[in-house]
């Protein structure tokens, strides 16, 4: 990793301004400069430059003392997860289950069962269950050693393949799911396992389709 700050994070950072939280800034590092996981001493440097450009630093620092929790799984959209050594947007269980993965069913496994409260834990995105599609191309860019278009290509793929779903829904940040095909792939038992699964049709699942 280099010693230097990632242009791509500050430049990203800078046009959000004020809209800009804690868990996006970590987000942002780690698709673009340090992947799974931040150093403490990493982090305080972006703090600093952030701090000396148009942010208080003293503000962002106390969303991230606000924001930080000790926790396994998933819990919202704008918590941060302590991690040995370091912070990430993202909670233990998925730097245990991600990393080096390369598997985007998985992913959607993983990030629909490792969760508070399953969807529901996602604010963002859009209808049913399942995960935003906007989450699972970074986490597979900062996970898998994607980059951002190879990671859509390969979620086409599998939606071709029906062994992933996004149903109905044309929201732009729509929601995949794993399909029973997906499912048998992984040797998950939707019946067993807490995880998103398509059931039905596609008409009947959503209620903004009239018959």
């Amino acid at each position: 990793m280099s010693t230097d700050l990632s242009d791509a994070v500050l430049e990203e950072a800078a046009s959000r301004g004020e809209t800009l939280t804690i868990h996006d800034l970590l987000r942002l590092i780690e698709r673009f400069d340090t992947g799974p996981g931040i150093p403490d001493t990493r982090l305080d440097r972006y703090l600093d430059a952030l701090g000396n450009s148009r942010f208080n630093e003293s503000a962002l620092r106390e969303g991230l003392d606000r924001r930080l929790v000790d926790a396994a799984d998933w819990e919202t959209e704008t918590e941060v997860y302590r991690l040995d050594g370091g912070v990430s947007a993202f909670p233990p269980r998925w730097h245990d289950d991600l990393t080096g993965e390369t598997d985007l069913t998985r992913y959607v496994a993983t990030m629909t069962t490792a969760v508070e409260e399953g969807s529901e834990g996602y604010t963002h995105g859009g209808h049913g269950d399942g995960v935003p599609e906007k989450l699972l191309l970074d986490t597979a860019v900062i996970f898998g050693d994607y980059n951002y278009k190879r990671a859509m290509d390969e979620v086409d793929r599998l939606r071709d393949e029906d062994l992933l779903d996004a149903g109905a829904d044309q929201h732009p940040n729509a929601r995949l799911r794993l399909t029973p095909e997906g499912a048998e792939h992984l040797g998950i038992d939707p019946e067993a396992d807490d995880v998103a699964v398509k059931t039905g049709t596609d008409r009947t699942d959503d209620p903004r389709i009239d018959e």
